[in-house]
């Protein structure tokens, strides 16, 4: 039997509705699954050079109030930030959104397009950032990284296809993602300089 691969964008429940693996993001409440981390990715808020050089600074989360927002159907609109030194309470920055679609792809040539600034994953915008196209601002106010893990249902990995797929999709993951943290801080020291 041969495998199939899905990609959702909501959380499944892997034994109810059939599934061997799972690729998550965010720190993991489930303790009944094996879970091998692979990476982590950031939250960061992008936007085309020539919309940053033709609209107002942006230094610190509120001024996002005066900037044209891309968002995605599924996202509420604010967006949240740690907190400021010395408090404990996150930032929320509430948004209007220019846009909102329920694409990626489509939010992702939005911002290239220079038609405002967006939120999202680090590896969605990985190959615009290092080419230039979307530069990353707010980077010192990012929140903390999410974690990304396989996971399999307990007992799954006996299963030699899926102990198959882990052994081949994991190592070349955890590759994927280092590198992928590699060429993000490289392009931050870049910018920096």
């Amino acid at each position: 039997m041969s495998g199939r691969l899905l990609l959702l964008d909501r959380s499944v429940n892997l034994i109810d509705e059939g599934f061997d693996a799972a690729l998550r993001i965010g720190n993991l409440a489930d303790s009944s699954m094996m879970a091998s981390r692979i990476g982590e990715v950031r939250r960061v808020v992008v936007a085309a050079p020539r919309y940053l050089k033709q609209n107002p600074r942006i230094d610190e989360p509120g001024d996002l109030a005066k900037h044209q927002i891309i968002t995605m159907a599924h996202l509420p609109n604010s967006w949240t930030f740690p907190p400021v030194k010395g408090s404990s309470v996150p930032r929320t920055v509430q948004v209007t959104p220019r846009l909102v679609t329920n694409s990626i792809r489509g939010a992702v040539a939005s911002a290239t397009g220079g038609r405002g600034v967006a939120l999202f994953f680090s590896y969605q915008v990985a190959e615009q950032v290092r080419t230039g196209e979307l530069e990353v601002v707010l980077a010192g106010h990012e929140p903390t990284a999410l974690p990304v893990h396989v996971i399999v249902p307990q007992g799954r990995l006996t299963v030699p296809k899926v102990r198959a797929f882990m052994d081949f999709a994991v190592p070349r993951l955890r590759s994927h993602f280092a590198r992928l943290e590699k060429d993000s801080d490289d392009r931050g020291a870049a910018i920096r300089s």
